[in-house]
């Protein structure tokens, strides 16, 4: 359980405590005493931790996992940070508040950094927590859809003509040598469940983690495709950022992938933790909340890198879906992931 993994860590914390204490009286009885002011102002430094907002858009949800329990289990304390988890709601732009300064980091998908930085902005993705994306084509088992190729004549349901979705969608269509003409698309907005039930579309783009696990908890047995080059969630942040800040950036990368770890140790502790961040939870949400992080768990990375070559894939992939003019260089660094690992 989680609560037990706490008291562990507490426990190592204390040992820590005593083997720097130790340290600290030897050193004191060999070393000529430092000069009162350079001390002070050495455990100020110490002590004092950096301040980060971190945007986590839109409403609260068991997708940020990672980051509810690296709060609460004092990961990001351990890390020398005082971090704000802000969620800001899908009226305000994912990026706003972290171009206006107002947020220091934000979680968002490869096509949406991407998307940013080819419009201009200063944005940089500087970690992914995804190995595999969750957007999926999702169909009922029964229609026999085994590849892309099957998907021409048919209708698809998208939340619209926007998104990790819809560029989905379109690369699956390339891939099989297919184009937005030879189907039919249909915008369904964030209703992917109930228009696969009721049929009103025979597939639809959505997440493996999330609608097809309720499509298939709701009795329909589905068929997941994926689609290929395709960044999925992770951290990005601004270049004046990275470069006034890179040491709290790093540590907040590392101790956002210990959060993943823990919450994959303890999928029904983390529910109990994201509790406290998503209000009114019932027994219904928490077993929902539950059945996603288990199918999540396994699509996350074992480190934070991004993968250069599916980032640049993407991008030509946007550029050709006419998304973007060009991809841009310097979107996406991963100086500051490479230490991390789960």
């Amino acid at each position: 359980m989680i609560s037990g993994h706490t008291h562990h860590l507490l426990a190592v914390a204390g040992i820590a405590t005593l083997a720097l204490s130790a340290c600290s009286t030897e050193s004191a009885t060999e070393s000529p005493a430092t000069d009162a002011s350079t001390a002070e102002s050495s455990a100020a430094t110490a002590t004092t931790p950096t301040s980060l907002t971190v945007g986590l858009s839109y409403v609260p949800d068991i997708q940020f996992a990672p980051f509810y329990v690296a709060e609460d289990l004092g990961f990001y304390e351990e890390a020398g940070l005082d971090v704000t988890l802000r969620h800001h709601g899908a009226e305000e732009g994912i990026f706003t508040a972290l171009e206006q300064g107002a947020e220091d980091v934000v979680v968002a998908s490869g096509d949406e950094v991407l998307g940013q930085a080819a419009a201009g902005s200063d944005v940089v993705q500087i970690a992914t927590l995804y190995a595999t994306s969750p957007v999926a084509l999702i169909a009922p088992e029964e229609a026999g859809i085994t590849s892309a190729a099957d998907l021409e004549g048919l209708t698809i349901g998208t939340p619209g003509e926007f998104g990790s979705t819809y560029l989905g969608l379109l690369t699956l269509l390339e891939e099989a040598g297919l184009g937005a003409d030879d189907v039919t698309i249909q915008s369904i907005g964030y209703t992917q469940t109930t228009a696969l039930l009721t049929e009103q579309v025979d597939a639809v783009m959505g997440f493996s983690n999330g609608d097809g696990v309720r499509i298939a908890a709701a009795g329909t047995p589905v068929t997941m495709l994926e689609p290929p080059s395709l960044v999925s969630v992770g951290v990005a942040t601004t270049g004046e950022e990275i470069e006034s800040e890179a040491e709290a950036l790093t540590a907040f990368i590392e101790a956002s992938v210990r959060g993943a770890q823990a919450a994959a140790e303890d999928p029904e502790g983390t529910v109990e933790i994201a509790s406290g961040h998503i209000s009114g939870m019932t027994a219904d949400a928490r077993e929902d909340a539950l059945a996603v992080l288990e199918a999540t768990i396994p699509l996350w990375s074992d480190g934070a890198e991004t993968d250069l070559e599916v980032w640049q894939a993407m991008g030509e992939a946007m550029v050709g879906a006419g998304i973007i003019e060009a991809v841009p260089e310097g979107a996406v660094t991963n100086d500051l992931a490479s230490g991390a690992g789960r």
